[in-house]
């Protein structure tokens, strides 16, 4: 180059050595910085994303903050619950020693009665003083408050909201809607009075025992007795005022149509008993057949029995010379009767109209039909027990070709139902007890009066019956669980005498089940659980029990949740996607127990105290049953296991597993951040040797093309 204003190869050094510097200056803040990205400059695009990713970082250790913090929170209530779980326990030892009443001294009773009152006092204390950072946490603050209709409050027995997310709602809606009511074990007696001395052993989910009854015991007397054992077995007995209306089998017939006069005969079923004369109850059919063969023949009887069990009666007549019978009826119901084993299956005599001088003639194969095994109609009061007035019931024939009908008339508090009965046109009786039923139910009076319960043969015809009035003596002996639930049943095995029992449906049985209520919440199946009725979701764990009024199918109710309850923010959501809303209902004497009673009630002064059950034992007080105090000890620890269990649950399914699954997280997402941000050391010094080795050369360059200018005044000097 020959130019001197202008030195091209100089500024071509200087750029490269500002470039490398540069680098160099770059390199030297990532490796004092330790960081890839101080500036925005540095990686756009990775600044953005680390910048979500440490966003996320400190979101995720706040969230596990938060579920350790949690995790305390329900680990001090669980603690509590604990030593109430175990000041529980030892009250249940003191009552039962207190029921020892022959071994205890009155000094004794009110000792233990003492240490009774000293833990529901115990109770009480830790529930008022059990907090975590100065909040209450057993005492009923951390429940979820809600409100119910003033028609809805008295079909809730009870309400537990376990768990709820508002989200941005104020309030939660709990609509429950049962579609099959929940039911109790139930067996019925209709048979009235004992007739024989007989050993029942019930049966139920408490147990059971064996009842020895006598033979003149009344429906009052097997009640009672039932009734005396009805906390070790949980069977209850109960009587409908009522009646019977009993159709005693009725045995096959069949009439013979022979030409002449004085021949036919009536062929009646043997075999029937007072409550079997069907085919199917007695084995089999039976036919009769006349058979004419051969010239000078004796009368001859054969049975014969086919692989179905049906029976057939061959009657070979006796013959003259020509072929033709000359068997009278008179001589084939004689020689019938003498036979074992056709004897065994009909009975014979004459038709109306015939004395059985005629003589017999050939009859095809005939079968004996109309038998009918027993049928039973119960009839139970349904009116409000200690209604006044009696409830009457007919069973009427009006005359030939009459129709099936009921009608209900009223004499003051009185009133009587009457069942006019279908007639033939003989004014024969054509009304079977199944549509006797039918037609009373479809009768809304009667049915407003009476309860039926049909058992035995529904085919079985009915007979006239004058009025007759519903009675305690005459009535339905109801059998059933304490309880509702599938959990329950009831089973009767008579080990001598006779005590037959038929379920709800009519069929005859010695046990019967409860059923769990079924229905809807929120339009959801709920769980169902006896009375109760449970939904479980990621947004709502509530559980509403129906009372026993409202147990019926389409009875609705709505709960309203207004606000309460613990909300933890484990995720890293701020929505309903990572929190939980949990609910400590207060654990008070006032609140523990269930149906029998509260545990309060154990206290002096409450009415089921150890003094209160000695002075019932002695009989110089109220009677207290022992069972239910002890059910009230159970209820209540019961309630609290259960509340126990469920905050476990969340702490080892919910948080536990969210701090673990977090965790991981925070690892995954700190390795991914320090991937784009965190500098590389290794390639970051050999990237800083470069770039000194490169300036070095830069500045090396830059003298050395700074010299080019003096070259030119050779030029001039030459």
């Amino acid at each position: 180059m020959t130019r001197i204003n202008t030195n091209v190869e100089a500024l071509r050094g200087l750029r490269n050595l500002q470039k490398t510097q540069s680098l160099q200056q770059t390199t030297l803040a990532r490796l004092s910085t330790g960081l890839q990205i101080n500036s925005g400059k540095d990686n756009p695009a990775g600044l953005i994303a680390s910048e979500r990713l440490r966003l996320q970082t400190t979101t995720i250790e706040q969230s596990i903050k938060n579920s350790n913090r949690a995790n305390n929170v329900i680990g001090t209530a669980d603690s509590a619950l604990g030593e109430i779980s175990g000041l529980l326990n030892q009250v249940r030892g003191l009552v039962q020693e207190g029921l020892n009443v022959g071994a205890l001294s009155s000094d004794e009773t009110q000792a233990n009665q003492s240490q009774i009152d000293a833990a529901l006092s115990a109770i009480n204390r830790i529930s008022a003083n059990t907090s975590f950072a100065g909040s209450k946490l057993i005492d009923g603050s951390k429940a979820f408050s809600f409100s119910t209709t003033a028609a809805d409050t008295p079909k809730l027995a009870d309400v537990k909201i376990n768990e709820a997310i508002f989200g941005g709602n104020s309030t939660i809606g709990v609509n429950a809607k049962i579609n099959t009511a929940a039911e109790k074990a139930q067996l019925n007696y209709v048979d009235g009075a004992l007739t024989s001395a007989t050993t029942l052993d019930v049966k139920g989910n408490k147990g059971s025992q064996t009842l020895f009854l006598g033979a003149s015991s009344t429906l009052v007397n097997v009640r009672d007795a039932i009734n005396n054992v009805t906390d070790a077995t949980g069977v209850a007995a109960s009587i409908k005022s009522g009646l019977t209306k009993t159709q005693a089998a009725v045995a096959n017939t069949v009439t013979t149509a022979i030409a002449g006069n004085n021949n036919d005969l009536v062929f009646t079923d043997a075999r029937r008993t007072t409550g079997l004369g069907s085919n199917s109850s007695l084995g089999g059919a039976i036919n009769v057949v006349y058979a004419v063969a051969g010239n000078s023949t004796p009368l001859s009887i054969a049975v014969s029995s086919a692989t179905n069990g049906d029976k057939t009666i061959t009657v070979n007549l006796a013959t003259n010379a020509n072929g033709a019978a000359t068997t009278t009826a008179a001589e084939l119901t004689t020689a019938i009767g003498q036979n074992a084993d056709a004897s065994a299956l009909v009975t014979v005599a004459n038709a109306a109209g015939n004395d059985g001088t005629g003589t017999l003639a050939a009859v095809a194969s005939t079968a004996l039909t109309g038998g009918t095994d027993a049928g039973k109609l119960a009839f139970t009061d349904k009116r409000t027990t200690g209604a006044a007035g009696a409830v009457n019931i007919v069973f009427a024939n009006g005359g030939n070709s009459q129709a099936l009908s009921v009608g209900v008339t009223r004499s003051g508090n009185d009133s009587t139902v009457t069942v006019n009965l279908a007639t033939n046109a003989s004014g024969g009786v054509t009304s079977t007890l199944a549509s006797i039923k039918t037609a009373l139910e479809a009768n809304t009076s009667a049915n407003g009066l009476v309860a039926l319960n049909l058992s035995g043969d529904t085919t079985a015809l009915a007979t006239t019956l004058s009025s007759t009035a519903l009675s305690e003596a005459t009535g339905t002996l109801e059998l059933k669980s304490s309880s509702f639930g599938s959990d329950q049943f009831i089973e009767l095995n008579v080990l001598s005498g006779s005590f037959g029992t038929v379920t709800n449906t009519g069929a005859t049985g010695v046990r019967d089940n409860g059923a769990d209520v079924q229905a809807t919440i929120n339009g959801q199946a709920a769980q169902g659980s006896g009375l109760n009725a449970t939904i479980r979701t990621s947004q709502l764990d509530a559980t509403l029990s129906f009372g026993e009024v409202a147990n019926v199918a389409g009875s609705s109710a709505t709960v309203t949740i207004t606000g309460g309850g613990s909300l933890f923010q484990i995720g890293q959501e701020a929505s309903a996607a990572g929190q939980i809303g949990v609910g400590i209902e207060g654990v008070t004497t006032a609140r523990l127990g269930g149906v029998a009673g509260k545990l309060y009630q154990l206290g002096t002064g409450g009415g089921k105290s150890l003094i209160d059950i000695r002075n019932g034992l002695l009989g110089v007080g109220s009677s207290v049953s022992q069972s239910g105090v002890v059910d009230i000890i159970d209820q209540a620890l019961n309630r609290v296991s259960t509340l126990r269990g469920r905050l476990g649950a969340i702490q080892k399914n919910v948080i536990d597993t969210n701090v673990s699954t977090l965790g991981v997280a925070l690892e995954n997402i700190s390795d991914a951040r320090s991937q784009i941000v965190d500098t590389d050391f290794a390639s970051e010094t050999a990237q800083l040797q470069k770039t000194q080795t490169l300036s070095q050369a830069g500045i090396s360059v830059l003298s050395i093309a700074n010299q080019n200018p003096q070259q030119v005044l050779s030029l001039l000097r030459g």
